[in-house]
């Protein structure tokens, strides 16, 4: 009777580690994904207070490309019945279409004429600073969740 007790407890300490292991490498790819974006829109700020609109866009574009995942990732491994989740989802997509209306700015005209620096720039310093909000959100929340989540945007 003893010998399947303890077998069966090994087995379920084995499958435990697993997914803090898995909730782990989640939360990782998470924070590090969220600290590309800040960082590539920290250079392109930093771009765009030079007058460099050219350079600054391309960084926009490839915040751009890495924000859907973000906003999968917030999605699917959260708990969405939390307030801060929702919030968090609510304003990644928000930010994805600001992102979105960025990018078709930049593409538009000779050498990005139209783009205003100090517009786009007080719209990356809002989404840097959401940015981190969503930092400490991951880092306190648990990223084992399952959860169905897609979104329709159309480009």
């Amino acid at each position: 009777m003893k010998l399947p007790l303890i077998i069966m407890a090994l087995a379920l300490s084995q499958l435990a580690s697993a997914d803090s292991i898995r909730e782990e490498r989640i939360r990782k790819e998470m924070l590090d994904r969220v600290d590309l974006i800040v960082e590539k829109s920290e250079a392109a700020r930093d771009d765009l207070k030079l007058k460099e609109v050219v350079p600054a866009c391309e960084k926009i574009k490839e915040i751009f490309v890495a924000y859907p995942d973000h906003l999968k990732a917030i999605g699917s491994h959260m708990d969405l019945f939390r307030s801060r989740t929702v919030k968090a989802k609510d304003q990644a997509l928000n930010h994805l279409i600001t992102l979105h209306k960025q990018t078709n700015i930049c593409n538009a005209g000779k050498d990005s004429e139209y783009v205003d620096p100090k517009i786009m720039g007080k719209k990356l310093k809002e989404i840097e600073k959401d940015l981190k909000r969503h930092r400490r959100l991951i880092k306190r929340q648990d990223t084992d969740h399952q959860n169905q989540f897609y979104y329709e945007y159309q480009f």
